[in-house]
């Protein structure tokens, strides 16, 4: 039979092409014999009779002797007097015989053995064929128990052939087709599927177009193509939907008793099937029961006598027990993936209710640890993570109470030693499964648990970067490491869950600390802001100052001379009185020039390097003698004896005398206590020299304007309010600077930052 078939170049792409050129090849299938055809043709009339089903049997001499062979099989008692075929079907009965008889002619028409001697494809044929005779003879018996059904006499020939399409696929392919019983066999699919991502189609669209072909009855075109589809629904196009329900609840009968070969096909609810119908359930029992006898002259008129009688239901109880076996080792297989899912699920919940929104990358190290400890039934388990740009490691620990219990820590490790634990780490291969941990290892367990491990380590990585690694050790026993091994998904998902964790808390403390550096630049920012506008507002001042003292100069000149030149020649000794008074108060406004002027124009700075300690020094004595300072009343303190400061020495002393001058007058006398202290720097650029006391202080009002010209918070007494911001201008200048700290009636700090050294040419 598939001697000239072509097979399916392996070229075609389109699934469409495929399916057309697998029909084509339907087309060359033989078709049925004359005596067949007319069998089926009076079978499926209306208008047949016993008389007509005889006349087609004794047309062919092959018939009536296998009729008449039937007769003897069936041991009617008078056998040895029916030698015609009119008696045959008199004893038989008409549809005994013309069941048989088509059964023969279908059976004949299609291949049903393997021409290529194989065995197995030999046996998988008979058993289409086993299996399509029984959904024919159980259709044919529950149409005998359907009260008022019309189409009980096509009942038989549609049940043959609903799988005529199987038995023509497997003709025409009988390669794929063998690999189709194959895979359906090994992983119990539906062969329905297999035979559509294989061929392009299924059987039953296979089996409607060779059935049209042989110009067969509609009805029997129904029951091929929708035999496996819902009852509920068929299309409304069917002519007769009530036989291809009947051929479906045979056919998920036949299924459920597991009688030869259709694939694995879901059964169907067939007590709702048969409701469906009106047939009774136990009516359906009945047939079950009986169907091996009616099954049994069939199959020895085909010649598939190792089928017959109890055997069926020996093989098929056979079949059942091996499909059990397969399914309970599943079961078992499902049950074991679905406990350790479980462990998983409850493991991870435990992880995600043990993190806060704060918690740290060392918390999630010791959350990962309890997780994976409380997943696998671990002794104990250690959560690492390590940077090889970092002498850090973030380690958290979960094990029995006496290691501690929990804990998250933050250890410091040498540089060959962290390095040879990263690189111990990394050398294994991460795909988020549980593999033996690298000898390095030990040492983080050894810091971790202050023990050594009490078995081999194993190790579940679950973060890998350029220069970071992650992972989880922990101690248990081999058979537990056998059943996670393969659990790729579960370890897959604690992995993946832990490192979302680490790069959270990374993600936190990087926000965290650039919100704490943009804090801080914006605080330089603003004093930045404050001391340009200060600079700006003392520049705009120096020009307006040096400008003001140049056009009174001359003025006050003029004034001084003429009271001079009057006082001569007076002999009134009240107006030379007033005329000396003028000239006093004309010096006063001259000096306050000279003072603009110099605050405006100061002389360019002529910076020496000095020693710290021995100016600061010779600064307290004469600051001692100048104000009349109790012994204690002013303490000095140089923490770098051989810091030096570079600065112009008359303008560095014009700075500290104006800053301890302010100092003083902002104390109280009887509790004046002045500190002039040299701290350390970092850097050996600068030096710092801060005075401090403990006067009435600024409020933020005043502090806000110490610098500016002329200002002074004293009503009375009050100076020319120029010290503070000549101090200042003298600062930038020798290219330091000034700032205050100051606490209303607690006190002022006065910072002043000055080079070192000169700087190199």
């Amino acid at each position: 039979m598939t001697g000239g078939v072509r097979t399916v170049p392996a070229r075609l792409q389109s699934s469409r092409e495929r399916v057309e050129l697998i029909l084509s090849q339907l087309d060359r299938l033989p078709t049925l014999p004359a005596v067949a055809a007319r069998l089926l043709s009076v079978t499926t009339s209306n208008e047949s009779c016993a008389r007509d089903v005889v006349d087609i049997v004794e047309s062919d001499p092959s018939l009536t002797a296998a009729v008449l062979n039937m007769v003897r099989r069936a041991d009617l008692g008078a056998s040895g007097q029916i030698n015609t075929v009119q008696r045959a079907v008199t004893a038989l009965g008409f549809r005994a015989v013309r069941n048989a008889v088509l059964s023969v002619h279908v059976y004949s028409a299609l291949p049903h053995a393997d021409a290529s001697g194989n065995e197995r494809q030999a046996s998988a044929r008979r058993e289409l064929w086993k299996h399509s005779l029984a959904v024919a003879c159980t259709a044919d018996m529950l149409a005998e128990r359907m009260n008022g059904f019309e189409a009980k006499d096509q009942a038989f020939v549609c049940g043959l052939l609903h799988d005529v399409g199987k038995i023509a696929l497997d003709a025409c392919l009988p390669k794929s087709a063998a690999r189709v019983f194959a895979r359906v066999d090994a992983d119990r699919e539906c062969i329905c599927d297999a035979e559509r991502e294989l061929f392009g189609l299924d059987h039953t669209v296979a089996g409607k177009h060779l059935v049209t072909r042989w110009q067969l009855p509609e009805t029997i075109t129904e029951s091929v193509w929708f035999h496996h589809q819902d009852p509920q629904a068929l299309p409304s196009s069917v002519t007769s939907p009530q036989l291809v329900r009947l051929i479906h609840l045979a056919d998920n009968v036949v299924r459920e008793q597991r009688i030869g070969f259709s694939g694995y096909q879901h059964v169907a609810d067939i007590k709702a099937c048969a409701e469906a119908l009106k047939i009774k359930h136990t009516a359906v029992d009945d047939v079950v029961e009986g169907l091996p006898a009616r099954m049994e002259p069939l199959c020895a008129l085909v010649g598939l006598d190792e089928f017959i009688s109890q055997a069926i239901y020996t093989e098929s109880l056979s079949k059942a027990n091996r499909e059990l076996g397969i399914v309970n080792s599943e079961l078992a297989e499902s049950q074991r993936v679905l406990e350790l899912r479980a462990r998983c699920f409850e493991a991870l919940k435990q992880f995600t209710e043990c993190l806060t929104v704060r918690a740290g990358i060392a918390d999630v190290c010791t959350a990962a640890a309890g997780c994976v400890q409380a997943a696998l039934d671990a002794d104990g388990a250690v959560g690492f993570v390590c940077d090889a740009t970092s002498r850090c490691m973030y380690v958290g620990r979960s094990g029995p109470s006496d290691t501690g219990g929990p804990s998250a820590s933050i250890i410091e490790v040498g540089d060959k030693e962290n390095r040879d634990v990263l690189g111990a780490a990394v050398a294994v291969v991460l795909e988020r499964k549980i593999g033996e941990a690298p000898q390095g290892c030990e040492l983080i367990w050894r810091r971790c648990m202050d023990l050594p491990a009490p078995g081999p380590i194993w190790m579940l990585s679950f973060a890998k970067t350029d220069a970071m690694v992650g992972a989880v050790l922990f101690v248990v026993g081999d058979d537990v490491v056998a059943r996670w091994r393969g659990a790729e998904l579960e370890c897959h998902a604690l992995s993946s869950a832990f490192e979302r964790a680490v790069s959270s808390a990374q993600l936190r403390v990087e926000s965290e600390r650039m919100n704490e550096e943009l804090l801080d630049l914006n605080r330089r920012l603003s004093t930045a802001q404050r001391a340009l506008v200060r600079g700006r507002s003392i520049s705009m001042i120096a020009e307006m100052a040096a400008g003001a003292a140049h056009e009174l100069n001359n003025p006050m000149s003029v004034i001084s001379g003429r009271a001079q030149m009057a006082m001569a020649t007076s002999e009134d000794a009240e107006l030379t009185q007033t005329l000396k008074l003028v000239k006093d108060k004309a010096h006063e406004a001259s000096q306050i020039v000279t003072d603009l002027m110099h605050f405006a124009k100061p002389r360019a700075a002529r910076p020496l390097t000095r020693e710290l300690g021995k100016l600061l020094e010779s600064c307290c004595q004469r600051w001692q003698a100048r104000f009349a300072l109790e012994q204690g009343r002013l303490t000095r303190t140089v923490d770098d004896p051989q810091a030096t400061v570079c600065a112009d020495p008359d303008q560095l002393q014009e700075i500290l005398d104006a800053v301890v001058t302010n100092a003083v007058e902002a104390c109280d006398p009887e509790s004046l206590r002045l500190q002039v202290n040299s701290r350390s720097r970092e850097s050996d650029e600068t030096v710092r020299i801060v005075i401090e006391d403990n006067g009435a202080g600024m409020s933020p009002e005043v502090l806000e304007h110490a610098f500016d010209p002329f200002f002074s918070s004293r009503p009375a007494g009050r100076g020319r309010g120029l010290g503070l911001s000549r101090a200042y201008r003298l600062a930038e200048i020798n290219g330091g600077c000034l700032w205050l700290e100051s606490t209303l009636n607690v006190g002022t700090t006065v910072i002043i930052e000055l080079p070192a050294h000169a700087p190199i040419s």
